[in-house]
């Protein structure tokens, strides 16, 4: 496993952390998720059948100690586990570690070499540094929203918490590569809104010497839209490049339409979208088989779990009974990744308290004192 050996301790809740260390933990990291008495208010999110499958999905192959972090004592716990940690990971407002005396100063006097990530929603630093914020919020203040669409609307994906977790786990590694080559640590400062900025970074080059909002990539040009189908269903097509609107119009016979990829007018529009309405889902994904056009349909999640394509690469994993996606990379230095489920609240906490030095009395005054669950 590429990152075997690696330890986390992860403070965070909800997504953007959780995601953050998830991708660490399916690497092989031994991560231990730190929550509070009551738990990460994710295992409580979207409950199905008693349990929340977006919390099973998010907290995979990771360990759980349950800690106050308000007392003395279990401020004491998690020093001495950062003591050997490589890694160290918290979601809290800008202030608040350094408050309780676990933030990146105290830390770095007991391990010099500590990797420390602060995931916020603003950044350490700024106007808005204070603001409570969730995903939504950080779609629209970066702009996201005014790239997807004309209509600002809710995507039901959250794109900007992702962005956030993806920029996190790019930062802790490449700052474990650089501790490998120069033995210092690193105090990585990553804002959920700065990483949702980054991703739509070529739109905000362009609208920065254009006013116009109707490019290719929002779905005003008939090459590169989604059209309803025969059957009531929806077709993407993806037809940017000249040979593939060049196959699409020889395989619908209309040749007339080649010289028009680009022309956003009502017209035209309105002519493609009745060449779609002209033909079921089937007839066009056999289409596009035979004349390769760039065209899909637009599934479901329940077909995407019964699809053979991602069963015969692995990418879907039963764990528990939960359908998850597995790590969306194969690496020729090891063929299987290994999964288990998420932990209860403190499963693990006698356990990681025994492996640094707490007997079993001393476990069960903590747990008297409410330091531990």
């Amino acid at each position: 496993m590429l990152l075997k050996g690696v330890r986390v301790l992860d403070m965070s809740n909800l997504l953007p952390g959780p995601m953050c260390s998830l991708f660490l933990a399916d690497l092989g990291a031994d991560i231990i998720k730190v929550e509070s008495l009551s738990g990460d208010p994710m295992r409580y999110f979207e409950s199905a059948k008693g349990r929340s499958p977006y919390f099973l999905a998010l907290n995979r192959n990771k360990k759980s100690i349950a800690l106050n972090l308000k007392t003395d004592e279990g401020k004491k716990i998690f020093m001495r586990l950062a003591k050997n940690a490589d890694v160290v990971i918290e979601g809290f407002r800008p202030g608040k570690v350094d408050a309780l005396g676990i933030g990146y100063k105290s830390l770095k006097k007991i391990n010099q070499k500590i990797i420390y990530c602060s995931i916020t929603g603003y950044g350490q630093k700024g106007a808005y540094k204070n603001k409570a914020g969730h995903d939504l919020n950080y779609a629209a203040l970066s702009g996201m929203l005014d790239v997807i669409s004309a209509e600002p609307f809710v995507a039901g994906v959250q794109i900007a918490d992702v962005s956030g977790a993806l920029v996190a786990a790019f930062a802790i590694v490449s700052s474990l590569l650089y501790r490998e080559k120069h033995g210092k640590g690193n105090y990585i400062d990553m804002g959920v809104l700065d990483a949702t900025l980054s991703v739509i970074g070529m739109h905000v080059a362009y609208r920065s010497v254009s006013e116009n909002t109707g490019t290719i990539l929002s779905g005003s040009k008939p090459c590169y839209n989604v059209y309803r189908t025969k059957d009531g269903r929806f077709a993407s097509l993806g037809a940017i490049e000249k040979k593939f609107w060049v196959n699409f119009c020889n395989a619908i016979g209309r040749e007339d339409l080649i010289h028009r990829q680009f022309d956003g007018s009502r017209d035209v529009m309105n002519e493609v979208k009745a060449v779609f309405k002209s033909k079921a889902m089937d007839e066009w994904v056999r289409l596009n088989n035979k004349h390769d056009f760039c065209c899909e349909p637009v599934r479901k999640i329940s077909e995407v779990i019964k699809d053979d394509y991602f069963k015969s690469k692995k990418m879907l994993a039963d764990i528990d009974g939960i359908k998850q996606v597995a790590m969306p990379v194969a690496f020729s230095s090891f063929k299987k990744l290994k999964y288990s489920i998420a932990p209860k609240i403190g499963q693990d906490t006698e356990k990681i308290l025994d492996g640094i030095g707490y007997n079993k009395n001393e476990i069960k005054k903590l747990k008297y004192s409410n330091v531990i669950l």
